[in-house]
């Protein structure tokens, strides 16, 4: 049998949403008998997500090091690299953060390998393995399949199902690095979180996006109230994003960031494949817009038909005198 590798990563010793997604894609490929399943953490994982990853994999590895206190590209990808050299993987999954991008291709080159990065798509039951990821802004899917293995591929969050528990009891094992000195070249003076109070868009339960319908980039102030009163992050389509209206890291869609939120509000949103390809798999769907045959309305569970500029003061109101605020 096959081994996959998976690269879980955390926060505080806790998983990010999208390893878990990666670790429920695996228990489902562990089932389905196609793999043996590796994952690896750095530094350490709390004994509350080990219980939730022993039962989705055949091996839990924590590398343990004090090179990895830091995250760095050179360390974690000698890490991850050197694992794999002795499992001689399948598939290397990491999922496609800003952690991930950054190291994985180095993991490649160590490896003698490829990499396949923001996939959206894999068909594991293909001879070779076919990974689909979106090109020129959403426009085209490619197919790419590995000539020799192990393929390397990074994921884009949101793009498998997590929330479902596993069966069975991986084995735990503990393990230095070792990363001999001197391989290591990054220091690290110190660290800042960035966006410090802000909703992850990715993992954020509830998200609140706007598109062209909003006229302005002033008017996003209305939706950042709303966002604030219920704990939501602020999403946007990208024809905003292309106005300079909002950052690229804000964009939803195909060629930006693919979400699956408990509730997605979209505000004046026509609904255009692009976009509704990057939240359609959000569990309930609010659609707000003036245009009664907007697209946005076919995917959504509630519609409200009017000016978002009566519409969206209304609801934050009514959610402040609902959360007594």
């Amino acid at each position: 049998m096959e081994n996959l590798l998976l690269f879980i990563e955390t926060k505080d010793k806790e998983p990010k949403k999208a390893a878990l997604e990666l670790l429920g894609e695996a228990r489902r490929q562990k089932a389905a008998g196609r793999y043996k399943v590796h994952a690896v953490v750095m530094g350490g994982i709390s004994e509350d997500a080990k219980k939730k990853a022993l039962p989705c994999v055949d091996v839990l590895v924590n590398i343990a090091d004090p090179v990895l206190d830091h995250y760095t590209p050179e360390g974690f990808a000698l890490a991850l690299a050197g694992y794999a050299k002795e499992i001689h993987p399948q598939v290397v999954l990491a999922s496609a953060t800003q952690l991930g991008r950054d190291f994985m291709p180095r993991v490649a080159v160590l490896l003698g390998s490829g990499v396949a990065s923001d996939v959206t798509g894999i068909r594991w039951s293909e001879d070779p393995i076919v990974f689909v990821r979106p090109l020129y802004g959403g426009r085209v899917l490619s197919e790419i399949s590995f000539t020799g293995y192990p393929a390397v591929v990074t994921v884009r969050p949101n793009t498998f199902a997590g929330d479902e528990p596993g069966t069975g009891d991986g084995e735990y094992l503990e393990r230095q690095a070792g990363i001999a000195p001197g391989q290591v070249k990054t220091r690290v003076i110190t660290t800042e979180e960035s966006g410090k109070g802000k909703v992850n868009l990715v993992e954020a339960d509830i998200i609140v996006a706007g598109g062209r319908g909003l006229k302005s980039a002033e008017n996003f102030k209305l939706l950042e109230e709303m966002a604030g009163t219920i704990g939501a992050a602020v999403g946007a389509a990208r024809s905003v994003v292309d106005a300079k209206w909002r950052d690229q890291e804000d964009q939803v869609g195909k060629s930006g960031k693919t979400v699956s939120p408990k509730l997605y509000i979209a505000v004046g949103i026509s609904g255009a494949i692009h976009h509704t390809m990057g939240m359609d798999t959000s569990k309930v769907v609010l659609a707000v817009n003036t245009d009664p045959n907007a697209m946005i309305f076919g995917y959504a569970d509630y519609g409200i038909v009017g000016d978002f500029a009566q519409v969206v003061p209304a609801m934050t109101e009514e959610f402040k005198k609902r959360l007594g605020r």
